[in-house]
């Protein structure tokens, strides 16, 4: 046996005796994943699109996401209304202009000042 192998047999038989909690628990994962694509391999295709369908609806929750774009809630967030501070139409807020960078003037990570040379 190479010394690579029995650091590796060293660290894991340490792992088991310290961490053994973490070890069981991605160890029970594990089995509970090869079940899974066990079970799912075996699923006709209309039954594979299902299962796909209703995981991708949890981790479209999970993401803050809605299940379907088409489900909306019933009854929509108020909207409080708020005073303007300046007189204008309502909803309309000042803009800020674009800058641009003309092509005479290069850009540079300096923010445009110019350095004299580095000697």
């Amino acid at each position: 046996m190479k010394i690579r192998h029995i650091l590796l047999a060293v660290l894991a038989v340490l792992a088991i005796a310290f961490l053994q909690p973490l070890v069981t628990f991605l160890g029970g994962v594990t089995l509970l994943l090869g079940v899974g694509a066990l079970v799912f391999r075996d699923l006709t295709p209309v039954g594979q699109d299902a299962v796909e369908r209703r995981v991708l609806g949890w981790l479209r929750r999970a993401r803050g996401g809605s299940a379907t774009e088409s489900v909306r809630p019933t009854n929509p967030p108020r909207r409080f209304p708020t005073a303007p501070t300046e007189p204008g139409p309502p909803g309309e807020r000042p803009r800020r202009g674009r800058t641009r960078i003309t092509a005479s003037a290069p850009a540079d990570s300096t923010g445009g000042g110019s350095a004299p040379p580095i000697q």
